[in-house]
């Protein structure tokens, strides 16, 4: 009896720990020494094939292995508009183009399992 509890305890703590949540490097700020990463756990929002779509996800910047700083965005897009952002730091009147190849975007799109399309309108490239 011993030897299957022991044993029911591994399984269940070799669960828990390839379930657990994971900050999941983004992209490195060369010109401020930066990291950025994106908290697998707090993607959340709704990209379903409704006319508003928005998603949230929190980042975390790090220097020399110490955080700086928490932001969070948000993704959003309605109807045939391109993919827009805002940011914590933000003052909140309005969102800002999303720009490709953001591999914040593509990370947590990619994560939702949500398509997306690239599309250059006059020599500018365009999230749709």
């Amino acid at each position: 009896m011993k030897k299957f509890f022991f044993a029911m305890m591994f399984a269940v703590l070799t669960v828990a720990s390839t379930c657990a949540a994971a900050d999941v490097w983004i992209e490195h700020w060369q010109a401020d020494g930066i990291d950025i990463y994106a908290a697998d756990d707090s993607i959340k929002g709704d990209v379903s094939q409704s006319d508003d779509k928005y998603f949230t996800v929190s980042t975390k910047f790090v220097k020399r292995g110490e955080v700086q700083h928490v932001v969070k965005w948000t993704f959003s897009k309605y109807q045939s508009d391109m993919w827009r952002y805002e940011t914590s730091g933000m003052d909140g009147t309005h969102t800002t183009v999303v720009i490709p190849r953001n591999p914040l975007f593509e990370f947590c799109m990619n994560k939702l399992r949500r398509s997306y399309r690239i599309t250059d309108d006059g020599g500018i490239s365009y999230y749709y």
